[in-house]
C-alpha cells in the first residue's frame, strides 16, 4: 500500500507533513462493520501532532459550551438523538480544523488478504481475546503501524487511543496491545519511535477533547461502512467510475458525513482506502478512490 498512499499524499499534501512537527503523535481509532450482514469492515484512524492543535482545543471548548453541555459524546450509532443530530454539522466543521490526517479503510469481509498467524501467536492472542476479536485486532495493529511509520518523524512519542470494548476492555488487554504495537512497529522499519502508550477515551482529562478526537474516526467508520455497503448492494459499487445516485437506503447521517469526507481543501486531510479482491485475479488490491460532492448536505444543516 505504500506506493498508493505516496501518490495520494503527493496529490493532496497534508498540512501535517509541512513545517515543524510536534513532540507527541496522537492516533485515535474506531472500528465499524461488526454486523454480520455488512459487507465491509471499517477501520478509521485520526493521526495528528498534539502540539500543533492548540487552536483546535480552544475551539473545541467553545463547541462544547454551546452544543454539548451535558457531556454527551458524538458517535455514529447515537446520532438519532435530537441534540446530537443538530450538532453534527457544527461538529464536522470543528473536525475540519484539526491539523492532521483521517484515513478510513473499508476491508471486504470475504475477499481480502489474510493476516497469517502461526499457532504460537494464535495461542498468545487467545489468552486475551476471542478468535474473531483477535483477527480484528491484528488488522487494527497492521493498519495503524503502517500509518504511523509513514506519518511520524524520528523521536516522536506515540499515543494510540482505541475506544473499542472488545479490544481494550481492561488493563491486561491494553498492556498486551501496547506490546503488540511495539513489536509490529519494530518490524515495519519506520522512523525511530520515542515512547509508546496505548489507552482509551477514559484517559480524557475532563475537557472531553479526547472524546471528540475519538468521535471523528467513529463517524467516519460508521458512514463509510454504510456507504460502501449500499453502493455494492444497490449501485455500481464504491469503485465504479460511473456517476451514480446515492442509494435511497442511505441514512441521513451518512448523506451528511460522506460529502464531508470527500472535502479536500481544509486542514484535515481525509482519505478512504478500499481493500478487496482484484477482479479475475487471486491477488488483493488497495484503492484510494476520488469521490466528488455534487450537492453538499452540510450546506443544508443548521
Amino acid at each position: 500500500m505504500a506506493g498508493i498512499f505516496d501518490r495520494a499524499l503527493a496529490r493532496h499534501r497534508p498540512l501535517l507533513m509541512q513545517g515543524g512537527r510536534g513532540r507527541q503523535l496522537l492516533v485515535t481509532c474506531d472500528i465499524g462493520g461488526s454486523q454480520k450482514l455488512q459487507l465491509y469492515e471499517t477501520f478509521s484512524f485520526l493521526i495528528f501532532d498534539l502540539d500543533r492543535n492548540g487552536p483546535w482545543l480552544a475551539t473545541q471548548a467553545a463547541f462544547r459550551a454551546q452544543f454539548f453541555t451535558h457531556h454527551r459524546r458524538m458517535s455514529f450509532k447515537t446520532l438519532n438523538d435530537g441534540l446530537r443530530r443538530r450538532a453534527l454539522a457544527p461538529f464536522l466543521r470543528l473536525a475540519s480544523l484539526v491539523d492532521g490526517v483521517l484515513v478510513t479503510f473499508a476491508v471486504d469481509k470475504l475477499d481480502r488478504p489474510r493476516i497469517g498467524l502461526g499457532d504460537e501467536m494464535r495461542e498468545e492472542l487467545r489468552a486475551f481475546w476471542k478468535p474473531a476479536v483477535a483477527d480484528r485486532l491484528m488488522w487494527v495493529i497492521y493498519l495503524s503501524v503502517f500509518l504511523v511509520s509513514g506519518l511520524s518523524v524520528a523521536g516522536q512519542d506515540v499515543m494510540f487511543i482505541i475506544d473499542e470494548d472488545e479490544v481494550a476492555a481492561n488493563v491486561p488487554q491494553l498492556t498486551k496491545l501496547t506490546e503488540l504495537f511495539g513489536r509490529a512497529y519494530s518490524n515495519q522499519g519506520g522512523p525511530m519511535m520515542g515512547h509508546l502508550q496505548c489507552g482509551t477515551a477514559k484517559s480524557d482529562d475532563g475537557s472531553l477533547a479526547l472524546e471528540d478526537f475519538v468521535a471523528i474516526p467513529d463517524l467516519a467508520a460508521g458512514a463509510v461502512g454504510e456507504f460502501t455497503d449500499a453502493l455494492r448492494r444497490h449501485g455500481a459499487g464504491p469503485l465504479s467510475g460511473l456517476i451514480q445516485r446515492l442509494p435511497p437506503t442511505l441514512t441521513w447521517k451518512t448523506r451528511v458525513i460522506v460529502p464531508w469526507l470527500s472535502t479536500r481543501d481544509q486542514s484535515l486531510t481525509r482519505l478512504t482506502c478500499i481493500i478487496d479482491g482484484s477482479q479475475g485475479s487471486a491477488t488483493w488490491r488497495a484503492t484510494i478512490p476520488e469521490w466528488y460532492v455534487v450537492d453538499d448536505p452540510m450546506n443544508q444543516q443548521t
